[in-house]
């Protein structure tokens, strides 16, 4: 499937629903899950957990993207929210959602957000 990411590039990006790049997704899925379950970890723990996460995030995007050199350098320097922002993105295209999916979805998570 072609996939945008506008944080790297204005370029579409071929990736591959392949068993490789589904395990790699699951793989950091995982390990952004246990990022977020740091109460009983200390420190050192904690920042080592959070510095893997940040590796898998970059190493997950340039792999299943095929980033070049340019956009790894991009990437590189890019903010850490946009960078989560980016894989979940990817995430929910590789399980199958469109783009009208994923709009539909942040509108009605933003429409329930506002009632609390």
């Amino acid at each position: 499937m072609k996939i945008k990411v506008s944080q790297l590039s204005n370029c579409m990006h071929e990736v591959k629903t392949s068993n490789r790049n589904m395990e790699k997704m699951y793989d950091l899925q995982l390990m952004m899950a246990k990022g977020d379950d740091i109460q009983d970890k200390e420190p050192i723990e904690i920042i080592k957990i959070q510095r893997d996460m940040l590796r898998g995030l970059t190493e997950f995007l340039t792999t299943v993207l095929g980033l070049n050199k340019q956009e790894q350098e991009k990437l590189a320097d890019m903010e850490f929210k946009p960078t989560i922002e980016a894989a979940n993105y990817i995430f929910e295209r590789m399980m199958g959602m469109s783009d009208e999916d994923i709009d539909l979805a942040a509108k009605k998570q933003d429409a329930s957000k506002s009632k609390d």
